[in-house]
């Protein structure tokens, strides 16, 4: 080939890698193009993936806290921390890193990772990490951390029916009684952040706040832990005394319908335990309806005098045999012969209702009961709530209206009755009952005062003062006379119901006894209902199982709180006696030994009375504070003294009493035999005697706060 030839040669090879390379060069820039502008929001998305991520911030949720400001539910934030085995490498710095932040043997760490057969091994759950223990972890791809909410409960099992559980696991999140009802102002709203990472594992450039997270609201309840751990130890010894298979105490303020306790039997004793009876979370008081029995005879009566089929001075002859609708007889073939309203209802006699019903047109029968309440929810915030069971009128055969006036074939639930009962205290005026006193924000700040609800108002104040004068006769001379006390005047009503089993008639031996009260009976402050659920045979009218069980309360309520330490005075007036009787006040022995209560008591002018066992007064009647006749006989109960924890400090030092009710300062000092003046209510917040020093020759001087810290 001459030269000239592949000269030719040389430029068309030239020419074509030119070609080429211009090729690759349009190809290029078309490609920029297509990525930058083209397609430009695509790969922005996919870059953001790779390089960044968007995470959850979970809210906090809100605390829960008794009236007094006793916390009842608190949250802990716990990390669940893994590994993911196919990100592990032999690093030992990593192992090393997990067992000084898990305080665990790595060892230990090793083997639990080895015997796994899951990809993802969780390796230690409700972990409180530090913000360096997270960074020293966030190093490793391989580790994972899940943050979770832990709820604590500083009261333990007390009112765990009603404040009930939350839980959030990795599958699910699960919650009970209140915490499930009032999830709406407890678990606030999540935010969303964007991580940016590089390329080293566990080395972020920082977070980017998209949304802020909203926490949760805290919230005040009306319950008072005082009343609540009365009602729960009172009726955990009735339902043991009477041999009841459950039971339920509820306690009202009748002026704002708040629910102050609510106890339902089983209880309870710690949440540590594995509790096989779902039954521990269920509250009575308001998701068991039952035949309410002549307790019911309060309401049916309010009907009858409101619509004017009798007034308190109509004679009903209410002997058995003289022509009682129906057949309805009284209890035990009483011939009462004949009596008026307040008569009947102190004796409880079903003749008298039932005859007084046939008065009363059934649609107005029906109309005055349901504007009680009865057959409709309530709005207290506790799920599975029944409506209980009221029939229209038009539904009713010949014997349901006098039926339903002794209180059968109609059921209710302890709220439904308590709520009506509330209506009768205050005057005539039917509250929603209510849970919730205040809500606040994670920081304390007040948001809100949540106020009582008036739903209507059911009766006239002089009805409902007369149905109070027939209620305190009750106590007086009638079924109630076990609950009346030499301290304040009290009023109620007996309910001894036959339970029905699944629609199949009424059961032989199964009863229902019940007894609502209200104290003081002419200025109302409490409405108190005690439901016993089949007491043994023995203890099956109301009369001797559910009135004892009201006394107690009240009794308890009034040594133990401030709710009635201003009673016996000017609202429910002083007891008369005859000027010749020397009376004096009763000591409190309680959790004295058997020899020092007797000593306190005879130095009072008392006599003693105890069963010979040695061991610590854990009871007795009359109630410390009473006021009785010089030389009458105090009868103390004496428990076995390893039945009582020994919480005296050792040596003859002060015991603590910081941050300790009223109630609880007061038992600590009887074991002890220390006398202490108390200033103010709530708990405990200081004291004149630093705890732990000599214990003084007088009493010590207690301050009291509100708020429990």
């Amino acid at each position: 080939m001459t030269q000239q030839e592949s000269a030719k040669v040389g430029d068309r090879r030239l020419r074509i890698v030119r070609i080429i390379v211009l090729g690759f060069g349009i190809l290029l820039a078309a490609r920029v193009v297509q990525v930058q502008v083209v397609e430009h929001e695509e790969w922005l998305t996919r870059a953001n993936n790779q390089w960044s991520r968007e995470v959850t911030i979970d809210p906090e949720r809100g605390n829960i806290y008794d009236r007094n400001g006793r916390p009842l539910a608190v949250s802990v934030t716990t990390t669940a921390v893994g590994v993911a085995k196919k990100l592990m490498d032999d690093d030992p710095q990593l192992i090393a890193d997990l067992a000084r932040v898990l305080e665990r043997p790595e060892a230990e760490l090793r083997q639990a990772i080895a015997a796994s057969t899951s990809k993802h091994v969780v390796l230690a759950r409700d972990v409180v990490l530090k913000a360096e223990q997270r960074a020293r972890l966030r190093r490793w791809s391989a580790i994972t951390m899940d943050d979770y909410c832990k709820r604590y409960y500083p009261t333990d099992g007390m009112a765990a029916s009603l404040v009930g559980f939350y839980r959030q696991d990795p599958d699910a999140t699960r919650a009970t009684g209140l915490e499930a009802s009032l999830e709406k102002y407890l678990a606030g709203k999540p935010g969303l952040a964007k991580e940016i990472q590089t390329a080293r594992p566990g080395e972020k450039l920082g977070r980017v706040i998209l949304k802020q997270a909203v926490h949760g609201r805290n919230l005040m309840l009306t319950l008072d832990a005082d009343v609540q751990q009365i009602c729960e130890q009172r009726l955990l010894e009735a339902v043991a005394a009477t041999g009841s298979k459950g039971g339920s105490v509820l306690v009202l303020d009748p002026a704002t319908g708040d629910v102050l306790g609510a106890a339902s039997y089983p209880l309870m004793a710690t949440r540590a335990d594995n509790h096989e009876d779902a039954a521990v979370w269920n509250n009575r008081n308001f998701t068991t309806q039952f035949e309410p029995g002549s307790l019911f005879k309060v309401f049916s009566g309010a009907a009858l005098l409101h619509s004017g089929a009798i007034d308190t001075m109509t004679v009903i002859d209410c002997d058995n045999n003289s022509g009682s609708p129906y057949g309805i007889s009284n209890d035990k073939n009483h011939n009462y012969g004949r009596l008026r309203f307040a008569g009947a209802l102190s004796v409880s006699s079903n003749v008298y209702f039932a005859k007084a019903a046939m008065k009363l047109p059934g649609e107005k029968l029906f109309g005055e009961l349901s504007s009680l309440g009865f057959g409709e929810r309530t709005a207290f915030p506790y799920k599975a709530q029944p409506r209980g069971s009221l029939r229209k009128a038009d539904q009713w055969n010949g014997a349901d209206k006098p039926c339903i006036a002794i209180g059968q074939g109609v059921s209710a639930t302890a709220i439904q009755l308590g709520m009506a009962l509330c209506a009768v205290a205050n005057g005539g005026t039917l509250y929603a009952p209510r849970c919730v006193k205040e809500i606040s924000s994670r920081e304390g700040g007040a948001i809100e005062e949540v106020q009582p609800v008036a739903v209507r108002r059911v009766m006239a104040p002089p009805l409902a003062e007369t149905l109070r004068a027939a209620m305190a006769r009750v106590v007086h001379e009638g079924t109630g006379k076990l609950t009346e006390l030499d301290w304040i005047a009290s009023g109620g009503k007996t309910g001894t119901a036959q339970k029905s089993r699944d629609g199949h008639g009424y059961t032989a031996g199964a009863y229902m006894a019940s007894f609502g009260g209200m104290a003081p009976i002419n200025d109302p402050r409490l409405v108190i209902l005690v439901v016993l659920d089949e007491p043994d045979w023995s203890h099956h009218y109301a009369s001797q199982s559910a009135v004892p069980l009201y006394r107690d309360v009240l009794g308890e309520i009034r040594r133990c709180t401030n709710l009635l330490s201003d009673v016996p005075g000017g609202r429910t007036g002083v007891v008369t006696c005859r000027d010749t009787l020397q009376l004096v006040e009763v000591p409190d022995v309680l959790y004295l030994r058997g020899a020092h209560a007797d000593q306190r008591l005879a130095s009072a002018g008392l006599r003693c009375k105890v069963d010979g066992r040695t061991g610590v007064v854990v009871g007795q009647v009359p109630a410390a504070g009473t006021r009785c006749e010089g030389g009458s006989t105090v009868l103390v109960t004496i428990a076995d003294r390893n039945a009582v924890a020994d919480a005296a400090p050792a040596g003859e030092q002060c015991p603590d009493f910081t941050g300790k009710s009223n109630r609880e300062i007061r038992s600590l000092a009887a074991r002890l035999n220390l006398p202490v003046i108390i200033n103010g209510v709530g708990y405990a917040s200081a004291q004149d005697v630093l705890p732990g020093g000599p214990r003084p020759a007088g009493p010590v001087t207690i301050t009291m706060e509100s708020t429990w810290n």
